[in-house]
C-alpha cells in the first residue's frame, strides 16, 4: 500500500471556508450596468432636490410671523452675521473663563484641604 500524505481531520476541527461568489458577465450585459448607474444618479438627484426643498420650507417655517422671506438687504445680512459672530465670541470667552476659574478653584480647594490635613497632625 502506498503512503498517502492526505490527513483527514475530524468534522469538529474543520474550518468552514466562504467561497467567493462568481458572477458570469456577458458582453450583452455591459450596457445594462451603465443604465443602472444612470438610473441611480437620477434617483439621487431627485432626493437631493427633495432635501433642498424641505430645508427651504423648514427655514421659512422658522421665520417670524408675517412675510416669510430671506433678507436680501446687505445691511441686514451683515448685522445678523455680526451679531452671530459676537454671540459666538462671548460664548467662547465664557467657556475659557469658566474653565480657568474652575481650575483655580479646584487647586485652591486641594491646597486648603492639604494644609488642613498637614496642620492637624
Amino acid at each position: 500500500m502506498a503512503s498517502s500524505s492526505i490527513v483527514i481531520f475530524p468534522a469538529k476541527f474543520r474550518i468552514p471556508q466562504k467561497l467567493p461568489k462568481i458572477r458570469a458577465q456577458f458582453y450583452r450585459d455591459e450596457g445594462k450596468s451603465r443604465h443602472v448607474v444612470d438610473a441611480n444618479l437620477q434617483v439621487l438627484r431627485g432626493r437631493i432636490e427633495e432635501v433642498k426643498m424641505k430645508e427651504r420650507l423648514e427655514k421659512c417655517l422658522v421665520c417670524e410671523q408675517g412675510w416669510n422671506y430671506t433678507p436680501t438687504n446687505s445691511k441686514l445680512y451683515y448685522e445678523k452675521k455680526h451679531k452671530k459672530q459676537l454671540d459666538e465670541f462671548v460664548e467662547l470667552i465664557w467657556m475659557v473663563g469658566g474653565t480657568i476659574g474652575f481650575t483655580i478653584l479646584g487647586c485652591f480647594i486641594c491646597l486648603y484641604l492639604t494644609s488642613l490635613l498637614i496642620n492637624s497632625f
